[in-house]
Order: structure tokens, then C-alpha cells, then sequence
């Protein structure tokens, strides 16, 4: 009841009304207010729904209408404030720039010669002249002068707003420091945070899961307090800023409470901070409600966390306690800018002169983050001191024993030495995972900050998004490498044996190694012992995973000589073995290899970096496959590891003899990924509380022409299905309300057969099992893989859903040519009436072509002459005749496209040519770089990975229908597989299908 009067009484605080006052247009010169706060020497008029004038003339007694606005107001409101600017210099080209709160649209008005000159929109709704600056470009002529109106329209408003005329040079320098601090310190947090639960999933001790949450939650309300979201046009996030803050000011105070652990050393400072972070709970509703209130709750709220964590650290720092001078340190770098920027919220405080506290305020939340992981690690040496101590004393202890305990104590003494053993290699194993975590966030972040800054260009940022998603991948292989020991160590890893290209598997292997090595300045081969299976079955991504984990530790060792693979058979095992010439591991240290957590030389691992799980994971999926891994090294002569797993083949498959049978069987195995099939009237059902989730899935399924109904939870699951009817569900399981298995449980129970999918990350065999015992008909593992989504569809629908019936392709082809005969026949009939103005069989063809060519897929010649029934229908004989020509020359375009098999490419393409030209020009494009390409490569002598290339143009040409460029391609893939050295006979086969693809592409235009 008290929390509700004080924020009444704040209510009626800022929403004193003013009383309406006699207006004077401030009048400024330019060298007087560069780079200086004019804002406090401006009048502020509140103006409701009000339109603003279009002229100069009567903007003064415009604004002689409206009351003065209170500024001291948080809520939402519609105001304006106007200047007059004076430009006494040379300078012509200025910013407006209006900084220091948040508001959603700012809108700037110039007046010039009595009409507006310049409007101009920005704001967080926006897109902003700077990133994440607020503000507008304008031009004042020397010796001019010019009239700003600037209109402020939000729904809240937070900090008092500052108006500065800049230069538009030092806007940018301005522009660049901002925010390089900003994404430096949102990466800080960012970094720290996902660490942090890092460690936390490891040791499971919940202060770090404080901290993380602390860190995540401030960071991502700051985000979208400064506009990022908006800016990288991800989605709008202005509903976020408060709930983050209050959020992350619950997860501050809980986390005090662990790190001091307050539940043993003060309980009522507990209990204080337990009330303080379940009411920042409480309050989020009311932020979600109103970012104005929320405004004024978060400040109170973050305020009293900082003090009481402020004043637990400084007493425990006194009482001994080291770990608690970080905390100190790193609450006294955050509590003063937001403590200040918490006063000017509640306009205690009026705006400080060219400080921008916000962007301080976060500047201080990075820094208390970076420097209470310190404390942390502090703490954490703290208790591993203190351990050290235990041991020594119970060292001492059992020393003191008679001697009949003597056996005990040596059992006590092995016991502790693998206590210590454990407690090193989790210390090894985290500061590993902070490198091997660390490294690729350093390149994502840093270009990620480079694409928002403009420092890279359009054309390599393709090149850049591919390096920031290399670095995102690396970093989830790291996370699956934990999963897997920890499910190898519970015997819960699956393997799926299944029948694979053996020769395309290790081309993979060679396609990603040979080029690390050439970069290195390695060499790389792959030596096979004939005769060879072409397929064998076995878990191919196991195999590949084992392949690329001990390549790459070859490669981490060698920096002189080769790297190759030997591939034979013996004694119905196939044998992969990885040789090399690098440094080599002592007779000593080959025992400690395929131990988890280890590596033979610390001193090469500080240098090459690394988990220490590869080997430990790489020897377990061995042996799971029927085989092992074994080991023989010298220092300084190279290591050989030895795989073996066991040989069982498909029934009849081909035994090669050759290397040329090996390149041949390698290009029948170029697989492109597969287009989405198109199913039509097919309802699915998704279920799922996650809304990314719910948008990936539901923009798959829609791109497959399904409908698609989405809901949050299961129980909204079950109000659709009564009144609904769906050829499929797809079920999350966990939900709030009602998860997957029981909303299926109830689905069946009213006898609903429909085929459910179980959408799940819960992806051990017994818990599928499970879901499929109880009724499921299938499940789909997340993180979502397109290609297993789209068949597991498209059976289910399928089986429900019976095809549109549709004339088959090779019965369809015959009558498209027929019919495109029997077109020319029309434009010839055409062109004759044209030159002899007969209108009645002009009429006559156009009817037959309007009438015919949808059905042949060449709906779009029919719509061009569609057009022309209007004038028959006038009788507009004069217009017909003059206009005729276009639709004319239109329809040979389409009918003669040089190079293409028409007919073929509307069979192609669902029996509609409009669909084949859309996509036509980036089909050319495509294929013009995939050309380039094979040049390139036949340049570097890399002839497989060319032929790989030409596999992509074979089916490219095939599916375009493109029929000049076949013998061509033909002669390029001879000369490629026999070996050709000169190059000039590549580009000489090559460019007349260039040419032919010019042609084409001309012919579009």
C-alpha cells in the first residue's frame, strides 16, 4: 500500500500543469553554441495531437497557443521547442544533434524564406543520419538565417535532453567514439556473461549464474536503451529497457548474497536483498506497462541494491575478506554514473554540462563486470588455498598415526593425490575453455563492430558474415565436445550406422585440410592401398569427427614437411592412418594422450591452444565404431595415429582399383542442398512458448506453401484442435501450462490420430524412446537442421495429404513444344493482319493465345495480351494497330532466349516461364562466378575441387535448360579429370560459354 501511494505521489509530481506564457524565439549564432548545451535556454511547449505550420510567417502565433511543458515529466507526451540560428562562420554543413534520453521519434523542421526547408525523422522508431545518435543534418549558408522547430513525440522520456549544434566533422569524430565504447563494452558483457554460465554449467555453483544473468540482463537493456536492436534492424526492443534493468538488479542483489554468503554470515542483509530482488521482480509487469513508471521504479531499485552491496563489500573488505576489495573497486566504477544518471531520471538532478551519462553509466556496468570476475577468480584461489591447507594439515595428521594405520594412510594419500589431480585439470580445463571461448569471440565481435562502423565494405561483408559464422560454429563444436565426453562418460552416445560414400567423406576431410595446410605451407595428400570400397556403413559424422579432430592436431604440430593419409584394408578393418613430420611426442608422455583434460607438452599447448578433448573423444567414438585409435611418435620425427574401425560394405557395392575411378566416383557425388518441396493444402499445428523458435519454423513451413497455425502453449494447443482439424502437429515438450507429453497425452485420449512431431533438444536415445512410446510419431532435434525438417514434413504430409494431380514432366514436355509451335504460328498470323490492319484476325489470335498459354506455363504472355481485350472491346482500332508491336516483341523475347530450351525450363520450373525468368539473372550470375572460379582453381593446380565445381554448373545448366554451353562443359570436365597442365586450354573451353551466358544475360535486358 505505501509502494503504491509513493508512486502516486511521484504520478502527480511530474504531471504538474503549467500555465500557457508569452513566447520569445531564442536567437543564436553559430560560433557562440558550437558544441555547446543550448537546451536549458529553450522554452518547451506541450501540443497535444496538434499539426505543425507550414510557414514561418505564423509559427509565432502558433506557438502562443500551447501551455509551457512541464520537463520534469517522465510520461508521455508530444512537445516542441523552436530557435532561430545565425551562421557567422564559413562553415555551411552543421548537425543538430539532441542527446542524452531516450526518446521514440524526433522530428526537426528548418524554415527557410518562410517555408519549411528541411523535415527530417529520427529517434529509436527511426533510422538515424548517424548510428545510434539522434539528430539531423542541416545546411545554414554564411551570413544566413534559419528558423529549427524540433518536435519531441515518445511515450516516455527519460534523462533531461540535451540540443547541441555540431560541425558535422566532429559529429563523426564524436559518432566513432561513441560507439566503439559502446560495442566494446556491450562485447565486454557479452563475453563475460556467456563465460560465466559457461563455468556455471560446469561447477554449478549458482554465484555465477548470478553474475551471468546480472551481466546478460544489464547488457541487453542497455542495448535497447541506446537503439542497437533497432539499428541492425532485428526487432524493436524499446519495451525491454526497463524490465532488463530491473532484471539485472534482481540477479545483482542474489548474487551478493552468494558471493558473501550472506545465508551463514548476516541473515538479515539476506533477507534484505532477497526483498529488494523479489520486488525488482514484482516491478516488472509495471515496466512492461509503462517504460515512464518502470523508469522510476529501476532507478529506486538499482539505487538500493548499489548501496546495500556497496556497504556489505566495504565491511567484509574490513573484516579481512580480499575477494571483497574487487567487489568494492568494481561497484564504486558503476555506482557513481548510475547512481547520477538515476537522479536526473527522477529530475533530482538537472542535466551535466557535455557529459553523456548514459553512455558513462554503461562504460561503468562493463568495467564492475570485468573486475568482479576478478573477485571471483579470487575467491575461487581462496578456496583451492584453503584446500591446499586441509591436505597439509591432514598430511600431518596421519603422519602422527601408529603404524598398524599405515595401509590406510597410503589408501588416504592416493586418495588425495587424485583429489589434487582432479582440481588441476578443472583448472586447466577452464582457463583452456576461457582461450578456446575467447579467441573466436574476438573475431565475431571485432568484425561485428567493424560492419556497424562502416569500416568494411559491402562487398566484403559476405566474406566477413562467412567468418563470423566459422567462429560461431567453432565455438558450438567446443560446447559439443563437453556434451560428448559427458555422454560417452554416461554411455549414452547413439551412433547411427547407415551406408556412405567412403571417397567423398574423406574428400570432405581433404577439401578443409589440404587448404589450412597450404596455408601453413604444409603439404597435404591422401595415399589409398587399393583395391577399396566405394561405400562403406558406419556413422559417417563419428568418422569424420575422429578424422578432423587428429588432422587437426597435426596440423597444430607441424610447421615444416607433410601431413598425409593412408588408406587401406586389413583384416576386414579399414585403416586411416594420419601421419606427419611435427614435433612429436616423447615415449613418456604417449600413456597421457587420450586422457580427457590432458596434453603431452604444456608449453605446446600454451602455444597452439586446445581443450584437451579431441584425442579422449576422438579414441572413445573409435572404439564405438568397432575399432581403436593407437599412437607412435618420436620428439622431432613426426607422429603416425592409427585408426581402425570395422569394414562392413553395402551389398554389391563397386570395389575401385584406381585413383581416376576414385576422382570419377567423387563427381557423381556432388549433392546440392535440396530446394524446399511445395505442398499444398496442408495444415500444420505448431506449438511452442520460445517466439524465435515458433518464427523459424513457421517461415520453413510457409515457404513450403503449408498453413500454419502458432501457439505459445499447450493448452492453447488444445482450444485450436476443437475447433481445427490438421494433417500435422508439432509439439514442443517443454512448455509452460502443459508441456508436449501431456498435451499429447490429451490429444490422444480424445482420439485424435493426427501424426504429432516431438520438437525437442532432449536427443538421447531413451528420452526418444520415451516420446515415442507414449504416441509421438516422430521427433526433430533443435537446434532445427533444414534438410532432416524438410523430409521428416513432407513424409508425414504426404501420408496425409494426397499430391495435386498434375500431368507427369516427360508426358508434359512433348505439349509445351507443341504448344510453343503453334504459338509462333499465331504472332506470324499476328504480324501479317498488323501490317494489313486487319483487326479481325488480329482479335482472333490474341483470343487463342489468352485463352491457351497459361496452361503452358506461358501465363505471362497471355497476360501481356489479355491487356489489349480492352481495346478490342472499344473497337479501338487506331490504338490496337499502333500498339500491337510491343506484346509482339514481347512474346519472341520468351519464346527465343538464346541458349535456353523454353519448353524444358517451364518443366523445370512447375510449368510456368515467369517463375524461370525471376530467378534467371542470379542463375547467370551464379554460374558466370562458378566459371571464375574453376579458372582459379585450375590455376593453382587444384583440379578435384574444380571438378567438384563443375558437378555445381552441370546441374545448374540442367536445371536452367541451357543448351549452347553443354558440349563445352562436357570438354571442361575431360580436361579436368586426365589432368590437362596448361591452363590457357581451360579458359579457352570456358569462354565460349561465358559468352553464351553474356548473351543471355543481354537478351534479359
Amino acid at each position: 500500500m505505501k509502494i503504491a501511494i509513493f508512486f502516486a505521489f511521484m504520478l502527480c509530481c511530474f504531471s504538474v500543469d503549467t500555465e500557457a506564457q508569452s513566447i520569445v524565439v531564442p536567437h543564436f549564432s553559430t560560433s557562440e553554441i558550437t558544441q555547446s548545451d543550448i537546451s536549458t535556454q529553450l522554452t518547451y511547449l506541450s501540443i497535444g495531437s496538434a499539426q505543425l505550420p507550414n510557414y514561418q510567417s505564423a509559427l509565432k502565433d502558433w506557438l502562443h497557443s500551447f501551455k509551457a511543458r512541464d520537463m520534469s515529466s517522465p510520461f508521455k507526451d508530444r512537445y516542441v521547442t523552436v530557435f532561430e540560428i545565425y551562421n557567422d562562420t564559413q562553415i555551411e554543413k552543421w548537425f543538430l544533434h539532441s542527446n542524452g534520453s531516450v526518446v521514440e521519434t524526433l522530428q526537426i523542421s528548418v524554415y527557410k524564406n518562410n517555408n519549411v526547408a528541411l523535415t527530417t525523422l529520427s529517434g529509436l522508431d527511426h533510422e538515424n543520419s548517424y548510428p545510434l545518435h539522434y539528430g539531423s543534418h542541416i545546411t545554414v549558408q554564411p551570413g544566413e538565417t534559419v528558423t529549427v522547430l524540433m518536435l519531441f513525440s515518445s511515450d516516455f522520456f527519460f534523462a533531461p535532453m540535451k540540443i547541441k549544434l555540431q560541425t558535422q566533422d566532429h559529429m563523426k569524430h564524436i559518432v566513432a567514439i561513441h560507439n566503439v565504447t559502446l560495442f566494446t563494452c556491450f562485447g565486454i558483457c557479452l563475453a563475460l556473461g556467456l563465460y560465466n554460465l559457461f563455468i556455471f554449467i560446469v561447477m554449478r555453483d549458482n554465484q555465477y549464474l548470478y553474475y551471468a544473468l546480472s551481466t546478460l540482463f544489464y547488457a541487453s537493456a542497455w542495448a535497447a536503451l541506446f537503439g542497437v536492436f533497432e539499428y541492425l534492424n532485428l526487432f524493436s526492443m524499446k519495451v525491454w529497457q526497463m524490465p532488463g534493468f530491473l532484471l539485472g538488479s534482481a540477479f545483482s542483489a542474489f548474487f551478493q548474497i552468494a558471493f558473501f554468503r550472506l545465508n551463514i554470515t548476516s541473515k538479515r542483509i539476506m533477507y534484505l536483498l532477497l526483498v529488494v530482488g523479489c520486488l525488482c521482480l514484482l516491478l516488472l509487469p509495471l515496466a512492461f506497462y509503462s517504460q515512464a513508471m518502470g523508469l522510476i521504479a529501476v532507478s529506486i531499485m538499482s539505487t538500493a541494491v548499489l548501496l546495500i552491496g556497496l556497504g556489505v563489500g566495504i565491511v567484509a573488505w574490513k573484516q579481512g575478506y580480499k575477494p571483497a576489495r574487487y567487489f568494492v573497486i568494481a561497484l564504486i566504477c558503476v555506482i557513481a554514473p548510475n547512481i547520477i544518471g538515476n537522479l536526473l531520471n527522477l529530475r533530482i538532478l538537472p542535466g551535466i554540462g557535455n557529459i553523456d551519462i548514459y553512455l558513462l553509466g554503461f562504460v561503468g556496468i562493463a568495467a564492475d563486470s570485468l573486475i568482479l570476475a576478478f573477485a571471483l577468480a579470487e575467491k575461487m584461489r581462496l578456496i583451492n588455498l584453503r584446500n591446499s591447507q586441509l591436505k597439509s594439515q591432514l598430511e600431518q595428521a596421519v603422519e602422527l598415526r601408529t603404524q598398524a594405520l599405515v595401509e590406510a594412510n597410503q589408501n588416504l594419500a592416493l586418495s588425495n593425490r587424485k583429489l589434487v589431480e582432479a582440481n588441476s585439470a578443472k583448472d586447466h580445463f577452464l582457463a583452456n575453455m576461457s582461450h578456446e571461448i575467447r579467441t573466436p569471440l574476438t573475431s565475431i565481435m571485432g568484425y561485428a563492430d567493424g560492419i556497424l562502423l562502416g569500416d568494411i565494405d559491402k562487398a566484403e561483408q559476405e566474406r566477413v558474415t562467412n567468418i563470423i559464422y566459422q567462429n560461431g560454429a567453432h565455438l558450438l563444436h567446443i560446447i559439443n565436445d563437453i556434451l560428448d565426453l559427458s555422454k560417452i562418460d554416461a554411455n549414452k552416445l547413439d551412433f547411427d550406422a547407415s551406408p556412405c560414400h567412403l571417397f567423398s567423406l574423406l574428400g570432405e576431410i581433404e577439401s578443409v585440410v589440404s587448404k589450412r595446410a597450404k596455408d601453413k605451407g604444409l603439404r597435404f595428400r591422401i595415399d589409398y592401398v587399393f583395391p577399396l570400397p566405394e561405400k562403406i556403413i558406419t556413422d559417417a559424422t563419428r568418422l569424420k569427427q575422429i578424422l578432423f579432430n587428429l588432422t587437426n592436431n597435426a596440423l597444430k604440430f607441424t610447421h615444416l614437411g607433410h601431413i598425409r593419409l593412408h588408406v587401406s584394408i586389413l583384416d576386414s578393418m579399414l585403416v586411416i592412418e594420419v601421419i606427419d613430420s611435427g614435433e612429436g611426442i616423447s615415449q613418456g608422455d604417449l600413456h597421457k594422450l587420450f586422457n580427457p583434460f590432458t596434453q603431452a607438452d604444456s608449453l605446446i599447448n600454451r602455444q597452439v591452444g586446445g581443450t584437451g578433448l579431441g584425442l579422449s573423444i576422438a579414441k572413445r567414438l573409435a572404439q564405438g565404431l568397432g575399432g581403436d585409435i593407437k599412437a607412435k611418435s618420436q620428439p622431432r620425427q613426426g607422429s603416425n595415429f592409427t585408426i581402425t574401425i570395422k569394414l562392413v560394405t553395402p551389398k554389391d557395392t563397386p570395389w575401385l582399383s584406381t585413383a581416376q575411378e576414385v576422382d570419377l566416383s567423387n563427381i557423381n557425388q556432388v549433392v546440392h542442398s535440396p530446394k524446399l518441396p511445395l505442398l499444398g493444402a496442408c495444415k500444420v499445428l505448431l506449438a511452442d512458448d520460445h517466439p524465435n523458435n515458433r518464427e523459424l519454423v513457421a517461415l520453413l513451413l510457409k515457404r513450403m506453401n503449408i498453413a500454419v497455425t502458432e501457439v505459445a502453449t499447450g493448452r492453447q494447443a488444445l482450444d485450436v484442435l476443437q475447433t481445427e482439424q490438421f494433417n500435422l502437429l508439432l509439439l514442443d515438450i517443454h512448455m509452460p501450462e502443459l508441456d508436449g507429453v501431456e498435451t499429447l497425452k490429451h490429444i490422444r485420449s480424445l482420439g485424435n490420430t493426427t501424426p504429432a512431431i516431438a520438437l525437442t533438444a532432449n536427443t538421447m536415445k531413451h528420452e526418444v524412446d520415451y516420446y515415442l512410446r507414449i504416441g509421438f510419431t516422430d521427433h526433430l532435434a533443435k537446434p532445427i537442421e533444414r534438410n532432416i525438417f524438410v523430409n521428416k514434413v513432407s513424409r508425414y504430409l504426404n501420408l496425409t495429404t494426397p499430391d495435386k494431380v498434375k500431368v507427369a514432366d516427360d508426358k508434359m514436355l512433348p505439349l509445351i513444344n507443341g504448344y510453343i509451335a503453334d504459338l509462333r504460328n499465331e504472332l506470324t498470323i499476328i504480324e501479317k493482319a498488323w501490317l494489313n490492319k486487319d483487326l479481325t484476325a488480329i482479335t482472333e489470335s490474341i483470343h487463342k493465345i489468352k485463352g491457351a498459354a497459361g496452361s503452358f506455363g506461358l501465363a505471362n504472355i497471355s497476360e501481356v495480351f489479355k491487356s489489349y481485350e480492352i481495346l478490342i472491346a472499344d473497337n479501338d482500332e487506331i490504338t490496337l494497330i499502333k500498339s500491337i508491336a510491343k506484346p509482339l516483341e514481347f512474346a519472341h523475347m520468351c519464346l527465343d532466349l538464346p541458349g535456353v530450351d523454353v519448353a524444358q525450363a517451364i518443366v523445370n520450373f512447375n510449368q510456368s516461364l515467369e517463375t524461370y525468368l525471376v530467378q534467371l539473372p542470379a542463375a547467370i550470375s551464379r554460374s558466370e562466378a562458378a566459371l571464375n572460379e574453376v579458372i582459379t582453381l585450375t590455376r593453382k593446380g587444384d583440379t578435384l575441387a574444380a571438378l567438384k565445381v563443375v558437378g555445381f554448373l552441370q546441374q545448374a545448366f540442367a536445371e536452367n535448360a541451357f543448351t549452347h554451353t553443354n558440349i563445352y562443359l562436357a570438354k571442361l570436365s575431360s580436361l579436368l579429370i586426365t589432368g590437362e597442365q596448361n591452363i590457357s586450354v581451360y579458359e579457352y573451353a570456358i569462354e565460349p560459354m561465358k559468352i553464351a551466358l553474356l548473351r543471355l544475360s543481354e537478351a534479359l535486358k
